[in-house]
Formats: C-alpha cells, sequence, structure tokens
C-alpha cells in the first residue's frame, strides 16, 4: 500500500547541494518572519479567547443570536473571499502530495494565511471550542511556500518544514515540532533535510520566544506529584483502553460532521453552509451557557490551571470539550482541535480520578492528554514528546505516558484511521485518493 501522507525524498534533490548565500538569506529572513509571525497570532488568539469570554458575561442569554450571526459571518467571508483557509489546516498537509499544482499554490498562499488568521481569530472570539495550533502550522506553511524561484518539489519540503516551525512555535515545543514534521511528514530525510528542519525550528522558535517569552504551553507539574507505584502501569493500560474508544469515537462524530461526501448530513451542510453555521452555532451557544462558558476556546488556559494546581475540572469539562468542537467543526468555522485534544483527555481522566483517587490528579490529567492526543492522531511518538515538551518536568513519567499512548493509538487504529488523515477527503477527490492508497 502506498502512502500518500508522506513523499518519498530519497530520490530527489530537493535542496541546493551547496545552497547559494541569497537561498540561505531567504531562508534565514522566513524563520525570522514565521516565529514573529506564529508569536503575534498567538497573542492575537489568546486576546480573542479573553474577550471573547468578557463579550459572554455581558451578552449572556444573548449569546444565542449573538454567536449564530457571528457564525454566518464567518462562513460567508470563508467561503466568498478565502475558500482554502478552511479547517484546521494538518490535513492540508497530508494532502501535499496529490494536490494538483494551483490547489497547492492556493492553499500555501499569503492570501490564504491571512484568511486563516482573520478567520480563526474571529472563530475563537465568537466562543468556538478551536485552537490556534492547526492554523499555525498552515500559517507557517504558507510562509515558508512563498520562498521565489523554487521547483514544485523543493515547495513542498520547504511547506514540510514550515509545518514542523508551526506546531514548534503554536506550543513551543521544538521537539515536538521537530518529531512531528518527521513523523508525520517526511519519510526519508538526509543530513541536509534536517539541517534545514532544525535551523528553521530554532530559528523561528527563538524569534518566538522574544515575543512570547519562555514558557511552557501547559504550565508545570511537581515532580513530587509523578512517582512511580507497582500499579501506576495498569492505570495507564486502562487509560489506554478508556481513551482510545472515546478517542475513535471522537474521530468517528468529526469525520461524520465534517468527510462524508456522500452522505445526505454533509451534502445538506454543503449547500447550506449558512444555514448550518447558523444552527451549529446556536448549540455551540447553547452549550455555553449549559457550561458555563466552560466549553469556549480550546481549553488550553482552563486545562493549565488544573494541571498546575492539582485541581479537580468540573466533571463535565471533557463533555464541553467535546462536543463544543464537534458543533464548532460542524458550524464550518475553522480552527484546530489539536489541543482541544488534550483538554478532552484531561477531562476524561479527572471523571476516572473521581471515581478511583488512587494517584495524584496529575499522573491522570498526563496520561489522558498523551492517550486522547494519540488515538486521534495515530501518532503516539509525536504525543508522547508533545506531552513532555509542553507540561514542564514531566518527562520523570515518560515509561507510563509511552505504554497508554501506544495502547490508545492500537485500539483507535481498529476503528479507522486518524481524524486527520481522513479529512484528507476535504481537498482532494475520494476516487483519487482511493487510487493514491492502493
Amino acid at each position: 500500500m502506498k502512502n500518500i501522507f508522506k513523499a518519498d525524498l530519497s530520490k530527489i534533490a530537493l535542496l541546493p547541494k551547496h545552497p547559494s548565500f541569497a537561498f540561505n538569506l531567504e531562508f534565514f529572513l522566513l524563520c525570522i518572519i514565521a516565529g514573529l509571525g506564529g508569536a503575534l497570532f498567538s497573542v492575537a488568539t489568546d486576546k480573542a479567547g479573553v474577550y471573547g469570554l468578557k463579550m459572554f458575561a455581558l451578552l449572556h442569554y444573548w449569546v444565542l443570536i449573538y454567536i449564530p450571526i457571528v457564525f454566518m459571518i464567518i462562513v460567508f467571508i470563508f467561503k466568498k473571499y478565502f475558500p482554502y483557509a478552511g479547517g484546521s489546516g494538518l490535513p492540508q498537509g497530508y494532502a501535499l502530495d496529490v494536490y494538483e499544482k494551483p490547489e497547492l499554490y492556493a492553499t500555501y498562499s499569503l492570501r490564504t494565511m491571512f484568511g486563516k488568521v482573520i478567520l480563526t481569530v474571529l472563530s475563537i472570539f465568537a466562543g468556538a471550542s478551536l485552537g490556534r495550533e492547526g492554523p499555525t502550522i498552515q500559517i507557517c506553511a504558507s510562509i515558508f511556500s512563498s520562498l521565489k524561484n523554487t521547483s514544485l518539489e523543493r515547495k513542498k519540503l520547504l511547506i514540510r518544514i514550515g509545518s514542523g516551525v508551526g506546531v514548534a512555535t503554536a506550543f513551543n515545543a521544538p521537539l515536538g515540532g521537530i518529531v512531528f514534521a518527521i513523523e508525520e511528514y517526511i519519510q526519508h530525510s538526509d543530513s541536509k533535510i534536517n539541517f534545514f528542519l532544525l535551523s528553521g525550528i530554532a530559528i523561528a522558535g527563538y524569534c518566538s520566544i522574544l515575543v512570547l517569552g519562555d514558557y511552557s504551553y501547559m504550565g508545570y507539574i511537581k515532580q513530587s506529584s509523578l512517582y512511580y507505584s507497582w500499579y501506576i502501569m495498569v492505570i495507564a493500560v486502562a487509560t489506554g483502553v478508556v481513551c482510545g474508544l472515546i478517542g475513535a469515537l471522537y474521530t468517528w462524530l468529526m469525520v461524520f460532521v465534517s468527510v462524508g461526501k456522500n452522505s445526505s448530513f454533509c451534502k445538506w451542510r454543503k449547500n447550506n453552509a449558512i444555514l448550518s453555521a447558523c444552527i451549529f452555532g446556536f448549540f455551540v451557544a447553547i452549550l455555553g451557557l449549559a457550561t458555563h462558558g466552560v466549553s469556549f476556546g480550546n481549553g488550553a488556559v482552563t486545562s493549565n490551571l488544573y494541571l498546575n494546581s492539582a485541581t479537580d475540572a468540573p466533571w463535565f469539562y471533557a463533555l464541553a470539550k467535546f462536543f463544543g468542537s464537534i458543533f464548532s467543526v460542524a458550524a464550518g468555522v475553522p480552527g484546530g482541535y489539536f489541543s482541544t485534544s488534550l483538554s478532552i483527555g484531561l477531562g476524561i481522566m479527572d471523571v476516572v480520578h473521581k471515581l478511583m483517587p488512587i494517584l495524584p490528579v496529575q499522573q491522570f490529567y498526563l496520561l489522558g492528554m498523551v492517550s486522547f492526543l494519540a488515538a486521534i492522531t495515530g501518532a503516539p511518538i509525536t504525543a508522547v514528546v508533545m506531552i513532555v515538551s509542553v507540561v514542564a518536568d514531566s518527562q520523570h513519567f515518560v515509561l507510563p505516558l509511552i505504554l497508554s499512548s501506544l495502547i490508545s493509538a492500537k485500539i483507535a487504529m481498529f476503528f479507522g484511521e486518524s481524524v486527520y488523515r481522513q479529512q484528507v477527503q476535504l481537498y482532494i477527490d475520494k476516487d483519487k485518493y482511493e487510487e493514491m492508497r492502493h
């Protein structure tokens, strides 16, 4: 079976054997722009989340009208002016090698990048249960795609490098960006490709830190809370099973509301995009009211608070983030759910901890986060490295994280491919997709 999601780079001279000074200089400048741009986008989305909650407190029941209206405006702008700026930004990268040339240049253009920034900020401000991480990947990849006078194949490689830079800047996780780019987008690499990937992440990451400061995306955890016991591996196995099954359900629902081109539901959504935005925007508003605003946003701030303080999340936290993201995607507004999945995993294991508080709650949180992320991405290595990167001092707990992520990913795979790989069909023809896979 041919893997269409990863390019075979071994037989292609994608990068110049002896890069010219002009090439190196332009690449260096794009790294700086990507780092600063990713950081400023992070600031904008964080501010949008804060002011969105203030708007919720001000309007309260009026959000039942406000959110659907804003969602309809977002979808109208998206459909009319930025048709390639939809979705989370991750599946577009998987479809890279089966794009026709016009689609490739449109998906990773400065115009699409601009639309992605504006629409994602508006979505988060309006209460969508989505985040910036996936969009940051497409934004940074678009910046690298703007390198002039380069071949199509080299442009694809630059897009992959830009995607790794996007992960690194979105989470302040250089190792996560490296592993993500290699595990998910690049099949064969050599010292030259690795040099540009590492250079890009290092330069862009440093520029991002200059703006945001050196911070841990999901906060810090006390090393004393991560001790090993004889039954921690049992909990890790149980977490993998629970999050693997729930992750498979989440993937199925996400694919159902977004991908099923042959289903009557998705055909209706496609033909009634504005009405769909209104209806599911109303559902997002109802859920926000029912959960006192907990469902809004990707949950990074609240999850950070629960993790750092070792306090219990509300019992409905996982449900709020789970259905909030499903409704937001069904509404058709852009945004990612990479980070949202961490909040869902944390919420799931908070409920389990309430039922059997036999270990510190932070151990449950870490296991839930890594397991749910691995389940929906099908990438356990990336999941473990991301958690270790975004939660300071969590590397002391790495063995249970590895076990849990492997089990959850394997269980989820029994029910189908990852949500992002299935969503590739949003961007390429289904028949072509099936043909390229066999």
